[in-house]
């Protein structure tokens, strides 16, 4: 399974850094977690094939995560899709995506290729023969989903936006990688839980008690600071494993330990 992001980055972006939004490469399957700066432009750039994206899956409808979704939609509609895409969500940021859409006109254009609208809460979704995913409630300030993706024994969970949580334990349950938000030091915890958010310690913390090998920390607030650098440090101090500041367009491999 590969993973490869486009941006690393809260709500507000920084010159070198867009907002949270990454592409996942396994089984000849393709999909993209969220949809922010310009979505058929990233792909591009990566080496995938926009009109080969078999999904997107939106973790919630703060404009951050889905404001990109426009842009994709025409884009490929432009392109002439004609292949289905899936669009993976719980019900809120569906019907709140929905209506994005349809400010643009976008859901009544001519020729549109099929839009295929999934709760990925209500089960798990399969992806491919040996690929499946799943979201799971997180503690944020409106309906949120975590993701948790499997390749046969290879998986990796993203929290998306969240405050910890005990739930999240019993969801990274044997996986390799935890993608977790870092949204501020230590010095900032109390704010950030009461918004929905997570420090960068409560980040290591939660990578220990999952028992994963490598954190990925993201959700950086430019804005308000520290720097990721500074984040990692302060991950490190609570988490033994590898902890990684994901560079934008490089491609990371997730492995069975």
């Amino acid at each position: 399974m590969r993973v490869v992001f486009f941006g690393t980055a809260g709500a507000v972006q920084d010159a070198a850094d867009s907002n949270v939004c990454f592409a996942v490469r396994a089984d000849g399957c393709s999909f993209l977690v969220d949809a922010s700066g310009s979505p058929v432009h990233n792909l591009i750039k990566a080496g995938l094939d926009p009109l080969s994206l078999d999904a997107l899956v939106l973790t919630h409808s703060h404009a951050d995560h889905i404001y990109g979704v426009p842009s994709l939609i025409h884009n490929l509609w432009l392109m002439k899709r004609s292949k289905p895409l899936q669009i993976i969500s719980n019900p809120p940021t569906s019907a709140k995506t929905m209506e994005l859409l349809e400010c643009f006109g976008l859901l009544k254009k001519e020729g549109l290729f099929p839009i295929e609208w999934i709760d990925g809460e209500k089960g798990v979704v399969e992806m491919a023969a040996s690929l499946n995913l799943k979201l799971f409630p997180v503690q944020h300030s409106i309906p949120t989903s975590g993701i948790r993706v499997e390749e046969r024994a290879v998986v990796f969970v993203y929290t998306s936006d969240t405050a910890p949580f005990d739930g999240l334990f019993a969801a990274s349950r044997d996986c390799q990688v935890l993608i977790h938000e870092a949204s501020g030091d230590i010095s900032r915890e109390k704010y950030l839980n009461q918004a929905g958010h997570s420090s960068a310690r409560q980040a290591g913390e939660a990578a220990a008690r999952s028992g994963v090998g490598r954190l990925f920390l993201c959700h950086f607030d430019y804005f308000a600071g520290p720097s990721p650098r500074d984040l990692l440090k302060e991950a490190q101090a609570s988490f033994n494993g590898d902890v990684v500041i994901p560079e934008l367009f490089q491609e990371y491999m997730i492995r069975d330990a």
